[in-house]
């Protein structure tokens, strides 16, 4: 049986990865909008509960600044899924162990499945619906892959 440090010998210096302040700030980072997320999905009351004024002004804005006027309220519900998931797969990218990045395209849908699973069995106000799932996941994998293309990019060039 090899000890640990064998093991990290034998898969390379990409097995583990210092713990620098930026590598913490990234995990704290990612707490934290892990946090936000679970509370915006798993909180009893949808989000835009009460607030339809609100969204109806933004789709008015959205419409003058020439977004088309078919844009409506499931396609700002759904760009919202997006955009909420995309810091989450950034951060998933940038804590995640350079041979292990690829993970990342594993856990954000098994983890937006789980929070509409969720919705669907505990909260009765809420609906669960495999469309967020593919919503979120979109956005997860594009945050995801901005950072591993910079990251990349980063790691190619030449120091000086």
């Amino acid at each position: 049986m090899l000890t640990l440090s064998a093991r990290r010998a034998a898969v390379g210096a990409n097995y583990a990865m210092p713990m620098t302040s930026s590598r913490r700030a990234s995990i704290a980072g990612l707490f934290g909008v892990l946090g936000i997320i679970l509370l915006a999905t798993l909180s009893p009351t949808p989000v835009d509960a009460g607030r339809g004024a609100w969204v109806d002004a933004a789709l008015v804005v959205l419409h003058r600044v020439g977004v088309p006027g078919a844009f409506g309220y499931r396609e700002l519900e759904m760009s919202a899924n997006v955009a909420m998931f995309v810091p989450l797969g950034a951060l998933l990218a940038l804590v995640l162990v350079p041979g292990w990045r690829w993970f990342g395209y594993v856990i954000v849908p098994l983890l937006s499945a789980g929070i509409e699973l969720g919705q669907w069995l505990f909260l009765s106000r809420r609906d669960g619906a495999v469309s967020d799932i593919v919503t979120n996941t979109i956005g997860g994998w594009i945050g995801l892959s901005l950072v591993i293309v910079v990251l990349r990019f980063r790691s190619r060039k030449p120091r000086r």
